[in-house]
């Protein structure tokens, strides 16, 4: 009998980020001298000496770091850092109504601290 995974979902990767997870896995073959397995993670922490993921604090400060860097708007910045998403025209339809009030609101809350400070 064969294992299924439970909720499994297929997606379609545009050339951009299939050459991004294909540069990862290489990333992934060069620090630890093997093909990922099932359970390794594909964006792991590169200062470890063993296949583990990076801690959620890190990632979201490097995100930060890159969104800044790519000249994100700070709003985006300020919702991404309160939702722990990035809402675009290409996600926006698999969001809950629930996800999007969240993101909504934090975008209202970072317009309403910039008037405040100006």
């Amino acid at each position: 009998m064969s294992k299924r995974r439970k909720n499994v979902r297929a997606i379609r990767l545009d050339q951009g980020l299939r050459q991004a997870l294909d540069a990862q896995l290489e990333r992934f073959r060069q620090k630890f001298g093997r093909d990922p397995g099932p359970d390794d993670p594909i964006f792991f922490d590169p200062d470890a000496t063993e296949p583990r993921l990076l801690d959620g604090a890190t990632v979201a400060a490097r995100m930060v770091a890159v969104m800044k860097q790519a000249g994100v708007a700070p709003a985006i910045i300020h919702a991404y850092r309160r939702t722990g998403r990035i809402v675009t025209l290409d996600n926006v339809a698999q969001l809950s109504d629930d996800d999007l009030a969240e993101w909504q609101a934090a975008i209202e809350e970072y317009r309403t601290l910039e008037e405040r400070r100006n």
